[in-house]
């Protein structure tokens, strides 16, 4: 057989094949497609039968997140410390999990279950400024204060790991006329690492299915539910392990509730 013709065959081929397999693909895509579809518009008359408004467009397309664990960090603590209370510090172990920071400024008290507390006269001046500092450089969000007019009340943040909030990871600040003197919270390292599932996370329909069953057992939850979103929620225990697991924030009118993506659980924030 002739060189060029068998070699135009060849390609004849392989675009046919290659045309088949693109076929196939958009096929399964069309057939994915439509399935979400019917399961969203289920969804929404799942809860319009409960009298919720459900927005199709709320049902979140993301991917929840891997879990992950972390170990406790001396370093990440007596950087936090350091952030307040200056570089001269004295540390003290008292035992049970517990490490504190003494320094000219006051005293920080770390636990091995996250939390912690820093206490003292914290900022001579620009508060406000001083904590946004601090969330920005221990991956908090930007945080919202409540004061009144001589600068007295307080103000809270959201620790975020890799951009996704961790609704129950937070940090407070307490100011008395503009002078910082109290931050507490729950710190976590810098760096996790991949945690054994054992089992795979809900996905957002599977999540938004869970939330409306825990919503017919306990009670009203809202009329609409206009966003959701992937999150993380910490669990922690008394020893020096942490851990993220993969949950939705499910956004209603009058509050904010969570989905842990693995338990089922729904906690109300």
């Amino acid at each position: 057989m002739d060189r060029y013709l068998l070699k135009n065959i060849i390609i004849i081929i392989l675009v046919l094949v290659n045309g088949f397999l693109l076929g196939a693909i958009t096929l399964r895509q069309t057939a994915e497609d439509r399935s979400r579809r019917q399961a969203e518009e289920q969804l929404v008359e799942l809860f319009a039968a409960d009298s919720i408004t459900l927005d199709p467009d709320a049902i979140s397309d993301q991917v929840p997140p891997a879990a992950l664990a972390f170990l406790r960090s001396t370093e990440r603590e007596r950087e936090a410390a350091a952030f307040f209370l200056g570089e001269t510090l004295t540390q003290e172990d008292r035992g049970g999990g517990i490490s504190t920071y003494t320094g000219a400024a006051g005293i920080a008290t770390f636990r091995s279950n996250g939390s912690f507390d820093i206490k003292g006269t914290l900022s001579a001046e620009n508060a406000e400024t001083l904590c946004k500092d601090f969330c920005r450089a221990f991956s908090y969000g930007q945080p919202t204060f409540l004061l009144d007019q001589d600068g007295s009340g307080s103000g809270s943040a959201v620790y975020r790991y890799n951009k996704l909030p961790v609704f129950n990871c937070t940090v407070a600040f307490t100011l008395e006329k503009g002078v910082l003197t109290s931050v507490s919270g729950t710190l976590l390292p810098k760096e996790g690492s991949a945690a054994q599932e054992t089992r795979e996370p809900l996905t957002a329909s599977a999540a938004l299915t869970t939330f409306q069953k825990v919503h017919r057992e306990s009670g009203a939850v809202g009329s609409a539910i206009t966003e959701m979103y992937a999150c993380y929620e910490l669990q922690s225990a008394s020893s020096s392990a942490l851990s993220l697991v993969p949950a939705w924030c499910v956004v209603t009118d009058i509050a904010n509730y969570y989905v842990n993506a693995v338990t089922g659980s729904v906690t109300s924030g």
